[in-house]
């Protein structure tokens, strides 16, 4: 029993660093296919090549948060 809630721990953190890293890279390449931002209007913005990228970066750093409230982790930490 405890080896399984180490192995869930481990797999547990992998996913959480995953999606950390994968989200910090997507916000790299949304804000410099957005660059420059200063000068834009909030439609320009929107409307830019890396609006997506930098929406999609931002919601898996949030999820990475998220990762032990998803994968029922009742231990604090």
């Amino acid at each position: 029993m405890p080896n399984e809630l180490n192995d869930h721990e481990e797999s547990s953190d992998f996913i959480k660093k995953l999606l950390f890293a994968l989200g910090a890279v997507f916000v790299l390449v949304g804000i410099i296919r957005q660059w420059p931002l200063a000068g834009k209007t909030y439609m320009d913005f929107i409307e830019g090549k890396g609006y997506l990228a930098l929406m999609l970066g931002l919601i898996m750093i949030v999820l990475g948060f998220s990762v032990p409230l998803l994968m029922g982790d009742d231990k604090e930490r």
